[in-house]
């Protein structure tokens, strides 16, 4: 089972740029495959990373969603709605030689990330056993570990710029 490392802190602050380094410093080590998931709804990891990615899982949820009542998005026939995203699940992965990159991607709407959020958790329990590392670049603050949305989380990153308020941040979130 692979080791869960988290980022956490305020907006701004690194925490991105910090995780990417990280996971380079994984693979160049020897410790690979890594899996990277950006679990932030404003997803910037790839770029980081220098990847392109397919489907975020929250675009695979707007699709199931969407699917019957918008001609653009189908489900074959004779497949259920949780099937076909179960058969989808594996495009939201982006695999490289030395990383494989899990995206969360947008919410459900204004501020409501309950179903992307069991899309991540459930992605990461199915594949953690495959990796000796992952790396998860969380939003601000600390709404994914207090959800428990990170499974067997073994260190927690606190990434703080010197400013007042990224010292407070970062002490609430301790």
């Amino acid at each position: 089972m692979g080791h869960v490392i988290a980022m956490a802190g305020k907006g701004g602050v690194g925490k991105t740029t910090l995780c990417g380094l990280l996971i380079q410093y994984l693979c160049e080590s020897g410790r690979k495959p890594v899996l990277a998931v950006d679990a932030d709804a404003n997803s910037n990891l790839n770029g980081v990373l220098g990847v392109e990615i397919g489907p975020t899982l929250g675009e695979l949820r707007e699709e199931i969603e969407r699917a019957g009542s918008d001609p653009k998005y189908r489900i074959p026939q004779g497949i259920t709605k949780a099937d076909w995203l179960e058969m989808r699940l594996g495009d939201a992965l982006t695999e490289t030689d030395d990383f494989d990159l899990l995206v969360m991607g947008r919410s459900q709407g204004q501020g409501c990330y309950c179903f992307v959020n069991g899309l991540v958790q459930v992605q990461i329990q199915k594949l953690q056993s495959h990796y000796p590392y992952i790396v998860v670049d969380n939003e601000a603050g600390m709404e994914h570990v207090s959800r428990g949305i990170l499974p067997d989380m073994e260190k927690v990153l606190l990434v703080s710029d010197c400013s007042r308020r990224g010292i407070q941040a970062a002490g609430r979130i301790a």
